[in-house]
Order: structure tokens, then sequence, then C-alpha cells
């Protein structure tokens, strides 16, 4: 099951994201109208974890890097409307 996950963190904004990337998240989701839909500066996407894993992946994160989860949403990812936008610079 495909999942996003959307969180606000209080510093290591970078470090974080690089950290969920070595998980197997990305910034991004194949589409069908657009080739890729680039998701919002803190929100990533996993092809397989489920909602929980992806929380505790998170937790477990901010966790090692010292720094607080603010707010964490993990949903799975269906039915879906988007603007694609472009890739991050």
């Amino acid at each position: 099951m495909a999942i996003i996950i959307t969180y606000d963190l209080d510093s290591k904004h970078t470090v974080f994201k690089e950290a969920m990337f070595k998980l197997g998240y990305k910034d991004h989701a194949s589409g069908l109208t657009c080739k890729k839909i680039y998701f919002p500066n803190t929100t990533l996407y996993h092809s397989s974890k489920d909602s929980v894993t992806a929380r505790e992946d998170a937790k477990n994160i901010a966790k090692k890097l010292e720094i607080e989860l603010e707010r964490c949403i993990a949903t799975k990812w269906s039915n879906w409307a988007a603007i694609c936008g472009e890739e991050f610079k």
C-alpha cells in the first residue's frame, strides 16, 4: 500500500528529509496526468509502507536527530487530486 506523510519539525528539515529518503521515501509520486507529482516541502511518499510505519519512521528519525516532530499525519495514498508542481531546486 502506498502512503503520504506530512509533518512539521522545529529544525533540521533537510537532514530529516535526507534520512527519510534513505528509508525509501520520495518527494514525488508518479501520476497519470503528470509524469511526476511533486509534493509540498514537508510531505513525502512511500510506495509500500503503511501509515503507522511511516509515522514511526518519522518519530524515530526525529528522536535520533534530537528534534521535535511537532505535527505528523500519514495516510493511504488514494483517490487524490493534485496540482503537479515542479521539482524543488
